[in-house]
């Protein structure tokens, strides 16, 4: 069994790097990080992912975009939202992409809680 990919898209470095050597210290993945959704699409398009972890303000394209495109080219199955912006809501368009309530963690969450949410996708077959 291949080991499972996940990518981490966030445009703030800090936080894209600090949860990308978090993930790495388990070694269970193989870990990418993007700065922004074009840069993510084009990781995507060398190799899939099993998860990808998505901050929803992007410069150029918006997280849901990247969602919506990653999803039509068959890119990566399963995405989890970690956002800053605490007025989120799930909007019907990302419940229509398959995202639930489970899938959002608002910064700062812990990086123990999203751990737990991949392996969980992970280990039921829909990632």
């Amino acid at each position: 069994m291949a080991t499972p990919r996940i990518l981490i898209l966030d445009d703030e470095e800090r936080i894209r790097d600090l949860l990308t050597q978090y993930l790495e210290d388990f070694d269970e993945f193989t870990v990418l990080g993007a700065h922004s959704g074009e840069q993510a699409l084009e990781l995507l398009a060398r190799e899939s992912a099993d998860v990808a972890v998505v901050d929803m303000r992007l410069p150029g394209m918006s997280g849901t975009q990247f969602i919506r495109e990653a999803l039509a080219r068959g890119s990566c199955r399963h995405f989890l939202v970690h956002t800053g912006s605490v007025d989120m809501v799930i909007s019907s368009e990302l419940k229509g992409l398959g995202l639930t309530r489970r899938d959002f963690f608002y910064k700062p969450a812990g990086a123990d809680a999203i751990l737990d949410r991949i392996r969980e996708c992970l280990s039921q077959g829909d990632a």
